[in-house]
């Protein structure tokens, strides 16, 4: 039985929920249904679910419950996930990558905010922010040729 908080309303938590798979779904270039599918699909549609549940939990602020609801999946599911992309964080590029969503998904909830599209004022977490720019255009593609690592890599110029 899962336990329903009233931080959010339900669509607030939808709402998030469904930026933070935008977002993702942009960086990746990947159709929604991927990510909401019932099945895992092939390894970088895992990672791109991951990453999205992990920017909703973390981001969002979505209980672990809330976001596998919203993606479809077990609790046990999304806590896996978002230990998973913690410790990918340890490398520099992927580091980046989530930092870049996480901070188009903040900025997207400042603006849902602002719009009045959140009912309860909704806090934005800051993470550890550094100052690295990143090329607006920056896409991801899995590294999968012929060595089986399906571990992303930045596509595109990092600035220093």
């Amino acid at each position: 039985m899962s336990k329903k908080t009233n931080r959010f309303s339900q669509s607030a938590n939808r709402l998030t929920a469904r930026m933070a798979k935008e977002i993702v779904c942009e960086a990746y270039g990947f159709p929604h249904a991927v990510l909401i599918s019932p099945v895992r699909g092939g390894a970088l549609h895992a990672r791109a679910r991951q990453v999205a549940m992990y920017l909703a939990h973390v981001v969002g602020q979505l209980t672990l419950n809330e976001v596998a609801e919203h993606f479809n999946r077990d609790r046990s599911t999304v806590s896996h996930a978002c230990i998973n992309i913690e410790d990918s964080r340890d490398s520099p590029i992927i580091d980046l990558q989530i930092e870049y969503m996480e901070k188009r998904l903040r900025e997207r909830l400042r603006k849902a905010v602002q719009q009045g599209l959140f009912k309860q004022a909704l806090s934005v977490v800051e993470h550890k922010a550094r100052d690295v720019g990143v090329e607006p255009d920056l896409t991801l593609s899995g590294n999968c040729a012929n060595t089986g690592d399906h571990r992303m890599k930045a596509v595109g110029a990092l600035r220093r």
